[in-house]
């Protein structure tokens, strides 16, 4: 993917798909920090990624929804990288629950996660982007940011706001040579869609693996994502291979979203 050298921050990469796509960012020859909030964890996450790639990438503890954590890690992975060339933008989902189970601060924390990580990491990376004629932001996103789903009504509320920032922020920086996406995932096994899954499956008093068995019974291809088929998707993406695809929200769901566009 050409991908070789290239200078990457990848967040959310302690594990999940924030960790496929670091990883598949290392196999392709990017040099890559990666952050996440808990230090320990992202630790033994950079110690793994060695493992599997042979490369260990830079570990940066940050928590994303502290503007001063967003500033040290763009800064801290300018000076370790001598410049950012990808940004993959992943800060996890907000809680799940009906809309009288969330207060103010709740709204405030998934708005802020959301879209206010994004916009800020953008802001920090883009100058240096568009000067060098070469960048690549991709957003980690849901397709709770297309259609609705039961007990996700913080997502519903903060996504659609991120899809559309990155439409918008697409035309504006194209003309740099900085391409700007979003990957819409649908069921993959991460640690949150089994804590999802959890919480699910006791309301109803269904086990877990019932819940998901039911769950992808409605995934065409028949399974949940393997992460590592995102973290492929999100490294093209990412990659000067790409070239025209710009502004897209890409879903990878199996095909279990019944939108039309």
């Amino acid at each position: 993917m050409h991908l070789k050298d290239k200078r990457a921050l990848v967040c959310g990469a302690s594990k999940g798909l924030g960790y496929a796509a670091a990883r598949s960012l290392l196999e392709e020859g990017a040099r890559v920090v990666i952050a996440a909030r808990t230090g320990d964890v992202l630790d033994k996450a950079a110690d793994s990624l060695k493992e599997e790639t042979g490369v260990r990438p830079i570990p940066v503890a940050a928590d994303l929804t502290r503007s001063e954590d967003r500033e040290r890690l763009v800064d801290l992975a300018q000076k370790e990288l001598g410049g950012v060339d990808i940004l993959v933008a992943n800060a996890g989902g907000p809680p799940t629950g009906t809309f009288e189970s969330f207060g103010q601060k709740h709204w405030q924390l998934a708005i802020e996660l959301a879209l206010g990580s994004v916009t800020h990491l953008t802001a920090l990376v883009l100058p240096a982007m568009k000067e060098q004629r070469f960048g690549r932001i991709t957003q980690i996103v849901s397709i709770a940011g297309l259609e609705v789903l039961d007990g996700l009504i913080l997502s519903h509320a903060s996504r659609p706001a991120v899809l559309g920032f990155a439409k918008a922020l697409a035309r504006e920086v194209a003309p740099f040579n900085v391409l700007v996406n979003s990957i819409c995932p649908g069921i993959f096994l991460t640690d949150r869609i089994r804590d999802i899954a959890m919480q699910q499956a006791d309301q109803r008093g269904i086990t877990r693996d019932q819940f998901l068995k039911e769950f992808s019974g409605d995934i065409p291809v028949g399974r949940p994502g393997d992460p590592r088929e995102l973290g492929d998707l999100a490294a093209f993406l990412s990659s000067p291979r790409n070239t025209y695809i710009t502004g897209a929200a890409v879903t990878i769901d199996g095909g279990k979203t019944r939108r039309l566009y």
